[in-house]
């Protein structure tokens, strides 16, 4: 019997379960796939991106207020304040808040539908009159205002930068009177104020906008800019909850960091000596009508503590955008009258005139030092053993260096000299024979050791760099470099910058220590407390103390000595020495001239060394060695006088005590005795003891009447008048012109209309000099006996004259 077949079909039940579980597999399948992206979000979320979230959270959770830190002032050495910080305000709109201030609800009908031109009026009525009222009391642009207030999606419009507390009275009283507090509103800022207004603006610098500070102002220039961080502190913050909305929440989280104030510079910066020197670098300018101006530095040697530091055209900080000297502004009247103010012609004339005056000639310019620069070269020969103070140079007029012959400035020669000599009259021609004695390796070492290859390195921003031969060492110390060697000696051929010239030229003088210059003593913190003081930083030992107190004997010949090139910088009583400098422009090919002095006093014990320089003296013609008045243009006559005064007053200042010569002494003030009533042999006795000579006026043997009256201070060579039977005049007379006459002259003069001389500068070069100024101005009135201050000069000739080599 044949077995039924199987049936191989699945029942239905069994269909289902496998299609059941088909799909919870498929589900599940795409649940996973549908769940990968959403947790790689998460991992995303939560582990790579979740500082980015947090602290996206904690900004929106939390209110975090900057507190502004206070700026440190900046005091001078004596303690006044050259620079300090106050309260001013920033005026703020918000234009989207005067749209909002006009009730929409008042401009519609009783179907709730709005009035639109008159709502829209009413807004264009706030609006002007706000703009109305701030063009009115601030003299605001008001095209510009209408532009920003219709600028209806901000809510932050700065109009208005330091504001004055008087100048927001009125604007506060405005805004009261018409409800604006909501749109219109003071934030409080900070100004910068240099209540000394232009003195000392270049190592101050100045506070300013720039492209990485954005809306902040920050140091500019100066020690502002270079002590930045120091002085600006550390912003505080105060951070608290806040809602959505962005209102601050009543809650227990608060977090206060207190602002740091700034620290407080205190500088080596004497405001007096710098008022000093900006007055002497504008008298000279004026004087000489100098085209270019000038530059002055006044150092302390023993430290390198820079005193003060001066650069013309100048400006003033508290304005520093505006246009401060005369000249530059009477070029730019002329700029504005020809092509008009919004030219492209005048708006750079505008900028470049306030770069010029911003820029630090004393720090950032090179020059070519010109004579200034030999007492270097004859301390290092000296240093070296190379010559002795008692050599002798023969000054024939020039000497042949290599295919060159190159002049002294005396043409028919100074003879015979001595080293000291070489100096006094500053022959180029003995100093190419001491250059070619040290050999150019020795005297690269030296310009190397004075360190006029580097940057001083002193603490402000903008020191420039010193301009030397191409090809280096090597060159100069190849046969192609025998004319620069020679040049070099008195200074021409290579440019340096004002302060590696002074610091080069202290070491010469203090002991052979070339010294780091600095202008920034110390720092404090508000409780007065000192947070850094400077310690005087040696660079190297140049050269030996002994050799630094032989070149301090022969700097003061060079001023001393009656027929030497520094002369016209002598004062009576002060012993100073120094070098005079007349140095070519050569890339300029103008045949302009920098006049220059360097002096420093006492001579046994220099308090300060002072260099200063003026740019470019009018010539009377083209290539002319005469200005137009007729000063024979050169370092001697038109910086030497000058400076020598400067280091005059500023060792008064000082309280640095006179040392007078014998002859100086025989010369000095004298107090008038009270002779009247003697007999005249008597009284001639009694002032003859004093040192004081007499004239008669009159007969007779009694002494009637004198001149000048008992207890005045009058010069020691002075002749007094006596009165025999005659009545002293009381009538007032007038002062004679007295430039251009001879001491002699001038002394005669004065006694013949009974006043009397005191000379200072130049006195004893015989008819050789003559006086540049007088205390008391020509054709002022005065009283007999009245004594009139004279200040004498010789010409000097101390310059190389002729095209120097390339």
């Amino acid at each position: 019997m044949q077995k039924p077949k199987s049936n191989s079909r699945r029942s239905p039940g069994q269909g289902n379960r496998s299609l059941f579980r088909r799909t919870v597999v498929l589900l599940a399948v795409v649940g996973v796939v549908a769940f990968v992206p959403l947790v790689a979000q998460l991992v995303k979320l939560q582990i790579f991106q979740h500082d980015q979230w947090e602290q996206r959270a904690a900004n929106q959770q939390t209110l975090d207020v900057a507190v502004n830190a206070g700026r440190g002032a900046i005091y001078d050495a004596q303690g006044r304040t050259l620079a300090r910080s106050g309260t001013v305000y920033q005026l703020i709109l918000s234009p989207r808040d005067v749209v909002v201030s006009v009730n929409k609800s008042s401009y519609e009908d009783e179907d709730g539908n709005l009035k639109q031109e008159e709502y829209e009026q009413a807004i264009e009525d706030k609006r002007d009159l706000i703009v109305d009222g701030l063009v009115d009391l601030l003299g605001l642009n008001e095209d510009r205002l209408r532009q920003r207030i219709e600028n209806t999606d901000s809510a932050y419009e700065p109009l208005a930068y330091e504001l004055e507390e008087e100048e927001t009275t009125a604007v506060r009283e405005f805004i009261k009177e018409n409800k604006l507090s909501s749109m219109l509103y003071f934030e409080p800022s900070s100004k910068r104020y240099y209540p000394y207004s232009s003195v000392g603006a270049h190592i101050l610098g100045f506070m300013a906008y720039t492209e990485s500070s954005g809306s902040v102002k920050v140091g500019a220039q100066g020690v502002e800019a270079l002590y930045q961080d120091v002085l600006s502190g550390a912003t505080g913050r105060v951070v608290t909850s806040k809602t959505g909305a962005g209102t601050e929440m009543l809650s227990t989280y608060e977090e206060y960091i207190d602002a740091e104030n700034g620290g407080n510079l205190h500088l080596t910066i004497d405001a007096t000596i710098q008022s000093m020197l900006e007055q002497t670098l504008e008298e000279g300018i004026q004087t000489y009508n100098v085209k270019k101006g000038g530059f002055a530095i006044a150092l302390d040697p023993s430290t390198g503590a820079v005193l003060g530091m001066a650069s013309s055209p100048n400006f003033d900080p508290n304005s520093y955008a505006s246009v401060f000297d005369q000249e530059l502004l009477d070029e730019l009247k002329s700029l504005a009258e020809e092509y008009g103010e919004d030219s492209d012609e005048y708006n750079q004339a505008v900028s470049d005139a306030l770069n010029l005056q911003w820029r630090n000639k004393a720090l950032s310019d090179t020059y070519e030092p010109g004579s200034t620069f030999k007492p270097l070269v004859v301390a290092a020969a000296l240093e070296e053993g190379i010559i002795s103070p008692d050599d002798h140079f023969y000054c024939d007029g020039g000497q042949k260096v290599a295919d060159r012959y190159i002049t002294c400035h005396k043409r028919t020669g100074h003879g015979d000299q001595t080293v000291t000599q070489v100096l006094e009259n500053s022959c180029n021609d003995g100093m190419m024979q001491i250059a070619a004695k040290m050999g150019a390796d020795t005297f690269w070492d030296y310009l190397e050791s004075y360190g006029l290859f580097d940057s001083t390195g002193i603490d402000l921003y903008g020191e420039g760099a010193s301009v030397f031969w191409s090809g280096g060492r090597d060159f100069f110390t190849s046969i192609y470099g025998e004319t620069s060697v020679a040049t070099a000696s008195f200074g021409q051929t290579f440019k340096i910058t004002p302060i590696q010239m002074v610091s080069a030229f202290a070491s010469v003088i203090n002991g052979g220590h070339l010294l780091e210059p600095y202008v920034v003593q110390s720092v404090s913190d508000d409780d007065g407390n000192s947070t850094y003081y400077h310690q005087v930083q040696e660079v190297r030992q140049v050269i030996s103390e002994e050799t630094s107190s032989t070149l301090r004997g022969m700097l003061e010949s060079v001023v001393a000595g009656p027929s030497a090139s520094g002369r016209n910088a002598y004062m009576a009583g002060y012993r100073i020495g120094g070098k005079t400098g007349t140095s070519q422009k050569r890339d300029e090919k103008t045949g302009d001239l920098i006049c220059s002095f360097m002096g420093f006093a006492p001579v046994d014990n220099p308090k300060v060394l002072v260099l200063l320089a003026y740019d470019s003296p009018e010539q009377s013609a083209s290539n002319s060695n005469y200005t137009p008045s007729g000063t024979y243009i050169s370092g001697g006559n038109i910086a030497a006088p000058m400076a020598g005064q400067l280091l005059a007053d500023i060792l008064d200042y000082m309280g640095v005590e006179k040392q007078y010569t014998t002859d100086e002494l025989e010369a000095s003030d004298t107090t008038m005795i009270n002779v009247t009533g003697y007999e005249l042999t008597v009284a001639k006795g009694l002032l003859t003891d004093r040192g004081i000579r007499c004239r008669t006026v009159g007969s007779g043997n009694t002494v009637t009447g004198q001149l000048p009256a008992s207890g005045v201070t009058i010069p020691g060579s002075s002749t007094v008048i006596l009165y025999l039977g005659e009545e002293v005049p009381k009538d007032k007379v007038k002062v004679p012109d007295l430039e251009g006459l001879s001491p002699s002259e001038a002394k005669n003069t004065l006694e013949e209309m009974g006043l009397f001389l005191r000379a200072t500068g130049v006195t004893d070069d015989g008819g050789n000099l003559e006086a540049i100024n007088q205390s008391i101005a020509a054709n002022t009135e005065v009283s007999p006996g009245t004594v009139v201050e004279v200040r004498f000069v010789s010409s000097v000739i101390d310059y190389a004259d002729q095209e120097l080599p390339d």
